[in-house]
């Protein structure tokens, strides 16, 4: 799947270190928006703007801590 225009400007911000970009990326990784869905990325990319302190990623982390699914999918 070729990734939309949106997803790339999302790409060019989050490679920024901009928070908010980085959150919005893993989740259109986490649910194949404009991009293949891929859970891998989406953690990482998530878990990039927890680390810099976005309240709504570090709520996403902590939410999918408890995610048994979603976590063995990701470390699979």
């Amino acid at each position: 799947m070729a990734k939309s225009k949106k997803v790339r400007r999302l790409e060019k911000a989050a490679y920024r270190c901009r928070p908010r970009e980085m959150y919005m990326l893993g989740l259109c990784y986490e649910h194949g928006r404009g991009i293949g869905q891929d859970t891998a990325e989406a953690v990482y990319w998530i878990g990039e703007a927890a680390s810099l302190g976005y309240a709504p990623a570090v709520e996403w982390m902590h939410d999918y801590a408890y995610d048994d699914d979603a976590s063995t999918q990701a470390y699979s």
